[in-house]
């Protein structure tokens, strides 16, 4: 539903195969602090603060399931349409309508990540953004974008029509979950992970380093990016002996599953499949299958459990 409804890795890890992270871009994806557009003069910074202030406290009579409290941000006649095609007509039937969702979707919470603000005239306002929607801890979130047309009725802005559209479509917001700091071990070494969102790109950034007492260790780098010709999420990996590899990434809703390929150092190619769940806020499982080396195929590896030591922004 939408905002004002409801809204590389291959990790070639294993036995023989060393660690590697591999896998149209839609207008990068900036948080309202970093825009530099400009905005009619007819908006002053009050406004715009004003505009972001409803986005916040939608946001948090989300996580409260406060139905009325949602209701009493729109217009008495406003129009929220959801990607379906679905469109909710009046203030009341709003109402109703989170009413019932939030009873039948306990916990679900809900982030507005408000990207621009225009006022086409002094009392019009347009709002656009995405809306990242999680059900629970275990599940993982998705992100669809909306635009939300604002009044200024009485000296207060109001909603008076929102729409949501392109649902199913990669977005990079969909792995900021992963950001930050994670470890793990792999038999006898310490392996370790960190993420970042490039602040000037439309990427997310990499980097992993695998430990084993008595050598040197291990490391390599990850670009994580949608793909400008399939626009879909792919991940680009490479370690610092030369073996290199890329990932196509796709979600089914509880997993991200990676189809990734890649050659190690000594020219020998390697495929495999990556199964990504979340366990926790903090905490992820990954497992590798149909692994194969050169012209042998590889057991599949049990599931392994990374642990988040710090989060990442």
């Amino acid at each position: 539903m939408n905002r004002y409804l409801l809204a590389g890795s291959a990790f070639l890890v294993g036995v023989a195969v060393t660690i590697t992270y591999s896998a149209q871009a839609e207008v990068p994806s900036r948080r309202l602090a970093a825009i530099t557009e400009p905005i009619a003069q007819a908006a002053d910074n009050a406004d715009r603060d004003a505009i972001v202030k409803t986005a916040r406290d939608f946001e948090a009579a989300f996580v409260k399931g406060d139905a009325k409290a949602i209701a009493a941000m729109h217009t008495t006649n406003a129009e929220s349409r959801d990607a379906g095609g679905r469109t909710l007509r009046g203030r009341e039937t709003i109402e109703k309508t989170y009413a019932e969702a939030f009873k039948a979707n306990p916990g679900a919470k809900l982030e507005v990540l408000v990207l621009s603000v225009r006022f086409p005239s002094r009392d019009l306002a347009v709002e656009e953004g995405l809306l990242r929607l999680s059900r629970g801890p275990q599940d993982l979130p998705m992100t669809t974008p909306y635009v939300a047309v604002h009044v200024r009725e009485d000296g207060q802005w109001k909603i008076a029509l929102t729409s949501e559209g392109a649902a199913g479509q990669d977005r990079l917001e969909d792995l900021d979950w992963l950001l930050g700091e994670w470890t793990t071990k792999v038999k006898d070494s310490d392996v370790k992970f960190s993420f970042v969102r490039d602040p000037k790109k439309a990427q997310i950034t990499g980097t992993f380093t695998r430990t084993v007492p008595g050598k040197e260790p291990l490391a390599g780098s990850i670009r994580i990016a949608l793909d400008p010709e399939t626009g879909r999420i792919r991940s680009w990996g490479f370690e610092d002996d030369g073996a290199h590899s890329q990932s196509l990434w796709h979600c089914d809703g509880k997993s991200w599953v990676l189809d990734g390929r890649g050659v190690l150092a000594d020219g020998t190619p390697v495929a495999e499949r990556i199964i990504l769940r979340r366990a926790s806020a903090d905490a992820i499982t990954w497992q590798a299958v149909d692994r194969v080396l050169g012209d042998t195929m590889l057991a599949d590896m049990p599931p392994m459990r990374l642990t988040r030591i710090k989060a990442g922004k």
